[in-house]
């Protein structure tokens, strides 16, 4: 009877004491289209509690890199918090079609889901489906489901000014996601819940986004009135300045308070994606002050950040991650003013050059139904009434592509499996689902973008301007003052997390845990 009363108490003190090693939130940022190199290349300007405090209080892995092409917005978020690859997640791009009905697919979108917000009832054509939200698109589960399913008193929240910032990260199983609409409106949908929290609406009383939009946003090379910026586009324009990340930051401290995140020993999940970063950097490009300026902003948000989270949670009771969803190419008038390799293009005047092709060598423009990710969609239709076969098309759009001087090489579903499997090829694999994508994969030559600009930037390819990012771990658990140089997949920030929070792999996850980031116990 003794030895089993000891047996209980071993049990009960074990299971408390694993509980209390875990900690109390793991708090998860991503920077939308933050490059690695941003870390030095602005860390003169950053103050000492921001970036500067991941660096020498945190692990810091500098060879973070994306494993498949495409790189954009929805393949990253989904593959940071999945520990998986496009291939097996299902979200190969921001879009994509049907296969079989070649209708248009939107990353998050779901149209059984109906919007939730205190904007106009019912809702104008503005903004009607802007909430019409899910992540039922993802085919894997993420950590934050594997968190709840261990716990079901854990919270899991996911928010940014993108929805598939929010929506993809927190996953199916998420207490929440939130997200500002093109009015301005801070918006979820009817999957997470039936009512909209009343909290938001003292929250937008007092935190509009026209209060935002005042004053000088300025550099050494640049001035811009926020005011203006407001009265000529409406609300949106705040996603454009810092103060976009500002009023994210003041949303996610509000739900933070009011959700009670880290306040008990059930391990909570908080994901945050600061998105006005993604909007500058394609307006503006890397290299110009507007962004730097904005990177110096964030430093001090960050700063905020962490100051909040030791009052709120507690010195050594978090965990923080921070990382990018993707990287980005040089500007092309950069490019030219440096006389470097490179440029840009249109896609779809590419398109019509290759329909024109097509019906010259196979007497159809017809044959290519659709393009999006750099991917063709054939029309096997018209292919078949005419007698014209997959490998037909491919060798002809091949021959045709190959000769331009932006297309590195062009694949099917067929030959990229075939032969050496380069670097170049698995990635492309990785990024391939069956199911959901085309028929004919482009990838381009180093230095090129898909963009009809020549200012400004974009991102998609495997190169490692777009595929590596800073990648930090801060506070309970994590190493101090330590930089990890070995080759670091975006797919072993899942499994990672995982391990901290004491939780499985999520479902689909293909990475491996980050051997040096967490301090042994």
């Amino acid at each position: 009877m003794q030895n089993y009363f000891l047996f209980w108490v071993l049990l009960i003190t074990t299971s408390l004491s694993a509980q209390l090693n875990k900690p109390n939130a793991v708090i998860a940022v991503v920077v939308d289209q933050m490059k690695y190199e941003y870390v030095y290349r602005f860390w003169d300007e950053y103050g000492e509690d921001g970036f500067k405090k991941l660096h020498e209080k945190g692990v810091f892995c500098r060879n973070t890199h994306y494993n498949y092409i495409p790189t954009y917005t929805g393949p990253g978020h989904a593959s940071i918090f999945t520990g998986t690859t496009p291939s097996v997640h299902g979200i190969i791009g921001n879009s994509w079609y049907t296969r079989d009905s070649l209708k248009p697919v939107y990353c998050a979108g779901d149209w059984k889901a109906q919007t939730l917000c205190l904007c106009q009832q019912p809702h104008d054509n503005v903004n009607r489906g802007d909430g019409n939200m899910s992540p039922r698109n993802l085919l894997s589960t993420t950590i934050g489901d594997q968190l709840k399913t261990v716990d079901s008193s854990s919270k899991v929240f996911g928010v940014s000014l993108k929805d598939r910032g929010a929506i993809l990260s927190a996953g199916i199983s998420a207490d929440g996601a939130f997200w500002m609409n093109s009015k301005g409106d801070w918006i979820t949908s009817t999957f997470y819940n039936s009512k909209f929290p009343m909290w938001i609406k003292e929250f937008s009383d007092v935190n509009s986004v026209e209060s935002y939009m005042n004053g000088i946003w300025e550099g050494s090379s640049f001035s811009l009135n926020l005011q203006e910026m407001y009265q000529k586009m409406g609300p949106s324009a705040i996603k454009s300045t810092p103060v976009g990340n500002q009023i994210l930051w003041d949303f996610s401290k509000e739900l933070i308070h009011q959700e009670g995140i880290g306040k008990d020993t059930h391990t909570d999940l908080f994901i945050v994606s600061y998105s006005a970063t993604d909007y500058v950097g394609h307006q503006y490009g890397p290299d110009a002050e507007q962004t730097k300026n904005m990177y110096i902003k964030l430093d001090e948000i960050l700063a905020q950040m962490l100051s909040y989270f030791d009052q709120s949670i507690g010195k050594g009771k978090y965990t923080l991650m921070l990382t990018a969803d993707h990287g980005a190419g040089t500007s092309p008038d950069v490019l030219k003013k440096r006389k470097l390799n490179g440029g840009h293009f249109s896609s779809r005047e590419l398109l019509a050059e290759v329909n024109q092709y097509l019906l010259k060598t196979l007497g159809s423009s017809s044959l290519i139904s659709r393009e999006i990710n750099m991917q063709y969609y054939l029309n096997f239709s018209v292919m078949d009434s005419l007698r014209i076969s997959y490998n037909q098309v491919y060798t002809q759009v091949k021959y045709f592509l190959e000769k331009k001087e932006f297309i590195h090489s062009v694949y099917n579903k067929v030959n990229v499996e075939k032969g050496l499997l380069s670097n170049e090829k698995s990635m492309l694999i990785k990024g391939i689902h069956p199911k959901r994508s085309g028929d004919i994969f482009l990838v381009l030559s180093p230095g090129y973008l898909e963009w009809s600009k020549t200012t400004g930037t974009a991102h998609a390819t495997h190169y490692n301007y777009d595929t590596h990012v800073p990648l930090f771990f801060y506070g309970k658990g994590v190493n101090k003052n330590k930089c990890i140089d070995k080759r670091i997949q975006i797919t072993d920030i899942a499994p990672t997390l995982s391990l901290l929070m004491k939780t499985s792999f999520p479902s689909g996850c293909t990475g491996n845990p980050i051997k040096g980031v967490m301090c042994e116990n």
